[in-house]
């Protein structure tokens, strides 16, 4: 679907506004995801003219559009992504709802749950993850990834986000992995000797799934003749939270 950014009757309102929309004619971008709330739009759009120029080359961009209709004008800033839950982090940082930009076209699926989490654990980072290098998904290629820093990690804050396409299913995988810097995510790119390392935040994610799974099967206690102290609920309400989320 050709990207319509809806601007008829409508100036620039600033240079840089000018020249990212005057680069849409020469790019030809395409719609994959789209958010319209009052005179803003949120969009995802693929960039077909990446494929004829470096290989490899970020082919996502991530679009925030705000039109002011009493002046006449619209402003336009863009960013460049290789995968599309970072190009929605950019827009959800931006005021995007992080629900609001599922693809519109027939994208591949998300090929299993940790896919699922890993991208939504991306939308919702904020500002915590910085990528820092990138290669995309070009003609002919079956991967692509993102090194990213973990501004809230200290022991591992270089992560590699992978990302492999299964044509045939017309599915993909993503993965997370973590490492302690910048030369250990890229020996790991060159050599594969190992498995991806697991970032610590699936790995505490499974062990709560695990010990819910437990919680699960265990036979409840039978109920007890004594009655149980009842504290008054405005006693309950002023204790503080102790809990920790995670």
């Amino acid at each position: 679907m050709s990207l319509d950014f809806r601007l008829d009757g409508l100036e620039p309102a600033d240079e840089q506004s000018a020249n990212t929309y005057d680069c849409s004619w020469v790019h030809g971008y395409q719609t994959i995801s789209r958010h319209d709330v009052g005179e803003r739009s949120y969009i995802v759009a693929f960039d077909p003219a990446v494929t004829w120029g470096i290989p490899n080359m970020p082919n996502l961009v991530s679009f925030d559009v705000v039109r002011d209709s009493r002046q006449a004008t619209f402003s336009m800033h863009s960013f460049e992504h290789v995968t599309l839950a970072f190009a929605q982090n950019w827009l959800v940082n931006r005021g995007c709802p992080p629900d609001a930009l599922a693809p519109i076209i027939d994208a591949p699926k998300p090929a299993d749950e940790l896919t699922v989490r890993t991208e939504d654990r991306i939308r919702h980072s904020g500002g915590r993850l910085e990528v820092v290098e990138r290669q995309a998904i070009d003609w002919g290629d079956l991967e692509g990834w993102s090194i990213a820093v973990d501004r809230q990690d200290e022991d591992l804050p270089v992560r590699l986000f992978l990302e492999t396409l299964q044509p045939d299913q017309h599915t993909y995988t993503l993965r997370e992995g973590a490492f302690a810097d910048h030369a250990a995510a890229d020996a790991w790119l060159e050599n594969r000797s190992a498995p991806l390392p697991e970032a610590p935040e699936y790995r505490l994610d499974a062990e709560a799934l695990r010990t819910s799974a437990a919680l699960s099967r265990t036979p409840s206690a039978a109920p007890s003749t004594t009655p149980a102290f009842s504290a008054p609920a405005a006693a309950i309400v002023a204790q503080p939270d102790r809990g920790r989320s995670l």
